[in-house]
C-alpha cells in the first residue's frame, strides 16, 4: 500500500488522511490480543504509564513483544510515509498503545505533536517540520465520536506551533499530558474534522497538524488505538530536534 497522487495532495493540504482499511481481520485479531495481554500484565511492558494520570498509554511496545516489531501495520505505514517522504526511507521513530475503556471520562485536549518534543512543552512559534514528521493512528476497535476517534483541523500544519501547556501531569514527567492554551480563540473548531473508523481503520497526520480526541461516553466500546510515528531521515542528519527516536 502506498499513497495516490490525489491523497497525497489531500495530505498536504489538510495535514492529516483517513484509510479505511490499513489492516486484514487477521492482523487485528493478532494485534489485539497482544495488546489485550500488555493491559492485563500477562506481558510486561517498561512503558505502560498514565498519559496525564488519567488514559492508559504503552509507550514502545515493540519492546515488550516481538509482535510489535514486526508485523503488517509497520509494513504498510511504512511504505505509505516513504511515499510521503518523496521516496526517503522514514526512520521509525517510537510506537506506543492508547487505550479508552467503556465510561473514560477523560477526553485528549486539542494539541500538536511537535509540542511534546521539549520539556515541559515547544515554545509557541518553534517550527513544525512539515512532512516531516508522521504519526499514524491505528484503530484497533471500531471508533467513532462516542467512544474516541480522532478530530482534526485541517490546513494549519504548515504554521509554527501554537502555545501549550501542561494539563495534566508534572511538568518534567514524561507521561504530561499537554494541550493547545485557548483552542476556541487560536483555532476555528467549526471546521473540525471527526475520522470514525472501522476496526483496522487509520489516520496519519503531522507533527503540526491540531487533533483531538474525545472521552469514550459508550458503555460497552472499548477503543483500542496502536500509534506509529516516523521522521524523515534529513531530520536525522542535521540533528534536528523531532520526536523520541528508538534506535
Amino acid at each position: 500500500m502506498s499513497l495516490t497522487a490525489t491523497q497525497l495532495l489531500a495530505l498536504d493540504t489538510n495535514g492529516f488522511l483517513a484509510f479505511e482499511s490499513l489492516l486484514e481481520p487477521r492482523s487485528i485479531a493478532t494485534l489485539c490480543a497482544v495488546y489485550d495481554q500488555i493491559l492485563s500484565h500477562q506481558v510486561a511492558a517498561d512503558g505502560d504509564r498514565w498519559l496525564g494520570g488519567v488514559t492508559r498509554q504503552v509507550i514502545r511496545p515493540s519492546k515488550a513483544h516481538p509482535l510489535f516489531e514486526d508485523n503488517p501495520a509497520l509494513d504498510t505505514t511504512r511504505a505509505i510515509a516513504r511515499a510521503a517522504f518523496d521516496g526517503a526511507e522514514p526512520v521509525f521513530a517510537f510506537d506506543q498503545l492508547l487505550f479508552k475503556p467503556p465510561g473514560h471520562p477523560f477526553e485528549t485536549p486539542w494539541h500538536q505533536d511537535m509540542a511534546y518534543t521539549r520539556m515541559p512543552f515547544s515554545p509557541k512559534g518553534y517550527p513544525c517540520r512539515d512532512r516531516q514528521v508522521m504519526q499514524f493512528w491505528i484503530a484497533l476497535d471500531p471508533v467513532d465520536a462516542e467512544n474516541g476517534c480522532m478530530h482534526f483541523i485541517p490546513g494549519r500544519h504548515r504554521e509554527p506551533l501554537l502555545r501549550h501547556y501542561v494539563v495534566r501531569g508534572r511538568d518534567d514527567d514524561e507521561g504530561r499530558l499537554l494541550g493547545i492554551v485557548d483552542p476556541d480563540d487560536v483555532l476555528d473548531l467549526t471546521t473540525a474534522i471527526a475520522c470514525p473508523l472501522p476496526a483496522g481503520g487509520a489516520t496519519v497526520h503531522f507533527a503540526g497538524t491540531p487533533h483531538y480526541t474525545p472521552a469514550n461516553r459508550s458503555v460497552d466500546r472499548p477503543r483500542r488505538a496502536y500509534i506509529i510515528n516516523y521522521v524523515h531521515p534529513a531530520l536525522i542528519e542535521r540533528n534536528m530536534p523531532a520526536p523520541r527516536i528508538d534506535r
